[in-house]
């Protein structure tokens, strides 16, 4: 048997945070021991106020893996607290940033937060507050909040390569942050750094927000980051092929490894509610925030509700994540347009085991995907749950990987992600039919995205990655 080799993980997603790319990096941990590897996690430090914390999440971490947990500097709190002293707050006022931790749980993620009174006019602490948060947003937090703990990371890395034997580093992005600690510890250290991309950096449907200035000042640093990198991994082949165009520097080897599924994670989950209960439930889990919106889903539910309302009287659509206010506030028009209201039902974030059981237990399940100019690459972690959960899909996303894998497995169809046409018509389709009880899925051809294949291939790369080359420093 080959001696037992160490990785060590840089992932600001772990559980116990409910995030989707938590999956990918905590079952490549768990899975990689059958292949000789062992991981050293080093993540964030969660405060446990965190929206999205569950902490029975902890239990997703193998045993006996080491992980190591890093505090998030809060550099908004800290000017904030300057600010407010300079300014000698008064009692009582809330600060911008307390309203949304009241808001969020926490989190202090971006969040509209309701005004106590309509007619109150910000104070100078407000006015001032909201200057730092633009300020901080814009030019502090480049690419990303994390990178006050990627600085913390590095050093704690470092460390951990001159104390063990370290044989490659494996980052996670996002948040992209964590490249600077790929790159430094692979500069210093000469160790292989593998660079792995759930989402895109430059060119991500959910970053359109950046200022053009602030892309091209990030696409240069990551093709600057990127040149060191000894293999450069994304979750779909379009993604791979656009990263290539777009880093055309890059000497390391380009890798796709897709998400994908765990047999044996819905094994115990049984469905309880039976067919033909009264109702024909549409289930979403997960966020709607950016560019996910599914707004086409409910302006087709509406159309047919004012032409032929008996078609859609048993319906009923869970929404279980929470909504951007914006998105929610569209979401409102529309279901008050059209007196749908009472057939949604907008539960928020519920527990992972909840969100797991919703989806055993539906009809037909939901997926709203992202928009955006690279949406063809985009296969959401969450299909791989729908996968799992063997129910009818209906998707809402462009064309593309995520309809090719759907459409070709037989798990359902998709439909462009902002046609209400498209919507309307596939709706009517599957309203006039009976639910199908069961999915005739493609089983081999998902055997593809069985995580643990997937892991294996991954240890595979790894070997060789670590085989070819001796650490020397860069």
């Amino acid at each position: 048997m080959k001696a037992e080799r160490t990785l060590l993980v840089v992932a600001g997603e772990f559980p116990p945070l409910k995030t989707i790319g938590r999956i990918r990096t905590v079952k490549f941990v768990e899975h990689l021991r059958a292949h000789g590897w062992k991981a050293i996690v080093v993540t964030l430090e969660p405060s446990g106020r965190e929206p999205n914390y569950d902490a029975k999440l902890l239990n997703e971490i193998a045993e006996g893996v080491e992980v190591i947990r890093l505090p998030l500097v809060d550099i908004e709190a800290r000017i904030a607290e300057t600010v407010k002293r300079l300014l000698g707050r008064g009692e009582g006022v809330a600060t911008a940033r307390e309203s949304a931790l009241a808001a969020t749980g926490g989190s202090g993620s971006p969040v509209a937060v309701a005004p106590a009174s309509a007619a109150k006019s910000p104070s100078v602490f407000d006015r001032a507050h909201g200057a730092v948060r633009w300020f901080v947003k814009n030019f502090v937090h480049i690419p990303d909040s994390f990178t006050p703990w990627a600085k913390t990371a590095t050093t704690v890395c470092l460390r951990l390569c001159a104390e063990r034997k370290i044989d490659a580093i494996y980052t996670t992005l996002p948040p992209f942050s964590s490249a600077f600690v790929g790159y430094e510890v692979r500069k210093k250290t000469g160790l292989p750094w593998i660079a792995d991309y759930r989402d895109l950096w430059y060119g991500d449907v959910l970053r359109e927000w950046l200022p053009g200035w602030r892309k091209q000042l990030e696409l240069l640093i990551e093709k600057r980051l990127l040149k060191t990198a000894d293999m450069v991994i994304t979750v779909s082949e379009p993604k791979t092929a656009y990263m290539q165009r777009l880093h055309p520097g890059v000497k390391g080897r380009w890798e796709t490894l897709t998400n994908g599924y765990d047999v044996e994670l819905y094994d115990a989950r049984t469905r309880t509610r039976t067919f033909g209960d009264g109702q024909i439930q549409f289930v979403y889990t997960g966020r709607l925030f950016k560019n996910r919106r599914g707004h086409a889903f409910a302006e087709a539910l509406g159309r047919i509700y004012r032409s032929d309302p008996a078609l859609v009287e048993q319906v009923r659509v869970r929404i279980l994540g929470g909504v951007e206010s914006g998105i929610r506030a569209r979401y409102d028009e529309i279901l008050n347009r059209y007196g749908i209201a009472h057939l949604y039902d907008f539960a928020g974030d519920v527990g992972y085991a909840d969100a797991m059981n919703a989806q055993v237990n539906c009809d037909y399940l939901l997926l709203i995907v992202d928009t955006g100019e690279t949406s063809d690459g985009v296969i959401p972690g969450k299909l791989f749950e729908y996968v799992a959960a063997r129910r009818p899909i209906f998707a809402l996303c462009d064309p593309g990987a995520t309809q090719q894998i759907i459409e070709r497995a037989g798990l359902g169809r998709a439909v462009p992600a902002e046609s209400v046409d498209a919507c309307e018509s596939m709706l009517r389709e599957w309203l006039a039919k009976p639910v199908p009880e069961a999915v005739a899925s493609d089983d081999e051809y998902l055997a593809q995205f069985d995580r643990r294949a997937i892991t294996q291939r991954f240890a595979g790369l790894l070997d060789e990655l670590v085989a070819g080359r001796r650490p020397e420093t860069a």
